[in-house]
């Protein structure tokens, strides 16, 4: 069944569906005029039977009462066979008269029989049509009764008579409704009617093919413009169609297109951006082993294998010499323990989900005064000493180290106010809000974000927080960062694997 359907609508197109749909209801509405079509055909049928046997009646009773009612028994035939040459008329429409004598023998008397049918009357229906339409008219029966002989009178009865003074029939006349002539004119009027119907039907689905034609096309080009779009052909657009439902369709798919090759381009020019800070950090970080580790390595190797050779050949001077060397290793080896931490908090920062997030916020901020000593950073972190968990922490310490960097590096700022704190309004969530405010040069109307700024923005959105930048009214520049405390938690204990790189974006 289901494969059935599938062939007969389901795989279809939209145009098919509609026309079956439209094909269907043509057809259920066809047959129920069909229906109503016939049934008042048999009424109209029906009255124009009633009337027409009423009137062969009268016309009947007319001949009947033109004989003369005083006759003989010897000359009653004459009567009857006068009376059957008075019924015998020409073109007598829907009924037919016939007159049976004493025998019983029916004789057609109108229309004559074997009479050459009228060329204006219409051809004869369908015998399946006229079963449909004709209705069932009983005959009616009048009979001709001389009721006494020797008064020689004649009486007329609708009903052969049973009872009575009768002392012979002259004769019965039935009257038979004939609905064929009237069958034929309704078919007539049908097979005139039903070509123009047809005609009416056919221009009409023809009319309705052309239009979803011209509807539907534009919906093929729109899937068309889909599939360039999913190949990665983002310059795809499409002509808006006069309609104007469809218009404001293409109109949003050229604005989605123009969109989406704006944001491959944006993540073309950031994944550009962010090989170059990878290769910068690893630079940096191959510099800083080869300047620093490297000859920190050399001297305490060079100290060793001086304090070994002294301790294998001892002298009096050899115990103040040795201590020298000893004293130059650890020397040395303070100094790539520094070098080592210093690593690590660019790579990650150690105490992150160990401490609270103003511990490592103002620890953050004191690394910052003494890399920048020139740059009054001043700090007001009111969080209770609380910890938001490592997501919301590793944000907020990295939101501060891009905020400051970026705003020393090309705000030039000389002051630089960094506020975290904690809010609950009467109603609402709890939020957590950062802010960076400097004296620096602001920025300027039309300055694309570049990377460190992105990423930060980024990092933020992902915790459903809101960020902002602006120019202040007056002078430099005022980062906003607020993130949705409960929120942010819930993610973080969903995110497992971690979703953000904890790789420092300066």
């Amino acid at each position: 069944m289901a494969k059935l359907l599938n062939a007969i609508w389901y795989d279809r197109t939209i145009r098919a569906q509609f026309m079956i749909a439209i094909g269907v209801i043509n057809v259920i509405a066809l047959l129920i005029v069909g229906v109503i079509f016939v049934a008042n055909a048999n009424k109209a049928t029906r009255v124009e039977m009633d009337a027409s046997v009423e009137l062969a009646k009268n016309f009947v009773r007319v001949a009947i009462q033109s004989l003369s009612p005083n006759t003989r028994a010897e000359d009653i035939s004459k009567n009857v066979d006068q009376l059957s040459s008075r019924l015998r008329i020409g073109n007598l429409r829907h009924v037919r008269i016939y007159m049976a004598d004493a025998t019983g023998a029916l004789v057609q008397l109108s229309p004559v029989p074997n009479a050459t049918r009228d060329p204006g009357l219409p051809p004869p229906a369908p015998r399946w049509f006229e079963a449909l339409v004709a209705p069932d008219v009983a005959p009616s029966t009048v009979s001709v009764v001389h009721s006494a002989k020797t008064a020689g009178s004649i009486v007329m009865v609708e009903m052969p008579v049973l009872d009575g003074p009768r002392t012979w029939d002259l004769g019965t006349v039935v009257i038979a409704g004939e609905p064929s002539d009237e069958v034929a004119e309704v078919w007539a009027d049908l097979t005139a009617l039903a070509p123009v119907v047809g005609l009416i039907n056919i221009l009409v689905l023809a009319t309705l093919y052309l239009v979803l034609g011209r509807l539907l096309d534009p919906m093929a080009n729109v899937a068309k413009g889909l599939s360039r779009l999913e190949d990665g052909d983002y310059g795809t657009r499409l002509t808006p169609p006069r309609v104007m439902e469809l218009g404001a369709i293409a109109s949003s798919f050229n604005r989605l297109a123009a969109t989406l090759g704006r944001t491959r381009s944006e993540n073309g020019r950031l994944y550009g951006q962010l090989v170059t800070v990878q290769e910068e950090e690893r630079r940096e970080i191959a510099n800083e082993l080869h300047d620093e580790a490297s000859p920190c390595l050399f001297g305490i190797m060079a100290n060793a294998m001086s304090a070994q050779r002294l301790v294998e050949q001892p002298t009096k001077e050899s115990a103040a010499e040795l201590g020298e060397h000893l004293t130059e290793i650890l020397k040395i080896t303070d100094r790539l323990k520094h070098m080592n931490r210093v690593m690590l908090k660019k790579l990650r920062p150690v105490a992150v989900d160990h401490v609270a997030l103003s511990e490592l916020a103002r620890e953050l901020v004191g690394e910052l005064q003494n890399r920048y000593p020139d740059v009054d950073i001043t700090p007001s972190l009111r969080t209770r000493g609380e910890r938001y968990g490592e997501l919301v922490d590793l944000t907020i310490y990295r939101c501060i180290q891009e905020g400051v960097t970026n705003a020393i590096r090309h705000g030039n700022a000389r002051a630089i106010r960094v506020d975290l704190f904690d809010k609950r309004p009467k109603r609402g969530a709890r939020l957590l809000h950062l802010l960076i405010q400097d004296d620096g040069k602001g920025v300027s109307p039309g300055t694309s974000l570049g990377f460190g700024l992105t990423a930060m923005r980024e990092r933020v959105q992902a915790l459903s927080g809101t960020w902002q930048i602006e120019n202040v009214s007056s002078k430099g520049t005022l980062l906003k960062i607020v993130i949705p405390v409960t929120a942010a938690l819930a993610k973080t204990k969903a995110a497992a694997p971690r979703i953000l790189d904890d790789t420092e974006v300066t």
